[in-house]
């Protein structure tokens, strides 16, 4: 008789259990078929959504006024090389890039440091290396990488050739 009723509270247990399984994903199904409904219709009205941590606002560009920069140090020809340097990052504008080096030789050695979401924002600090004849100029800002803004600083090295002709002869 111990037995029997073992057996009886056992299977009724069971039942239970299965029942309350079922409710369970009954639950699940129908909360999982209208999330499938709302996307479908999200689709249909050809709006793809990004989850919430991949959405990083991020406005790239140079936001330097160089004009405003009276450091002696700082002349057109440096000016001029910086911001066409900065641009052609910005704007992955390889040539242009490329075109601010010193030499051919020179600009694939630097290819490593192009591309990329940039933001520059400052010229952090200007100085002369008198050993090496340099003019090193520090840009920071800020760059995206893997949806996440990160803060940014690079050297440019400028150099004049013997006609006194600027260009970008390393970065850092």
């Amino acid at each position: 008789m111990k037995q029997r009723i073992f057996n009886t509270l056992l299977m009724l247990g069971l039942v239970v259990a299965l029942s309350a399984c079922g409710n369970t994903n009954d639950e699940n199904s129908n909360a999982s078929n209208n999330v499938n409904q709302e996307k479908g219709a999200t689709e249909e009205q050809g709006v793809t959504e990004k989850p919430a941590e991949t959405q990083v606002e991020f406005e790239k560009g140079v936001f330097i006024d160089l004009e405003k920069e009276n450091n002696p140090l700082l002349n057109e020809q440096i000016k001029e090389i910086l911001k066409k340097n900065l641009d052609a990052q910005v704007n992955l504008d390889e040539e242009a890039f490329r075109s601010t080096f010193k030499d051919s030789k020179t600009a694939d050695a630097f290819m490593g440091t192009f591309g990329g979401e940039y933001k520059f924002t400052k010229i952090y600090n200007i100085s002369e290396d008198k050993t090496k004849e340099q003019i090193l100029v520090n840009v920071t800002g800020e760059m995206l990488r893997d949806d996440a803004i990160e803060e940014a600083a690079i050297t440019y090295y400028f150099a004049a050739d013997a006609d006194e002709k600027w260009s970008i002869v390393a970065i850092d």
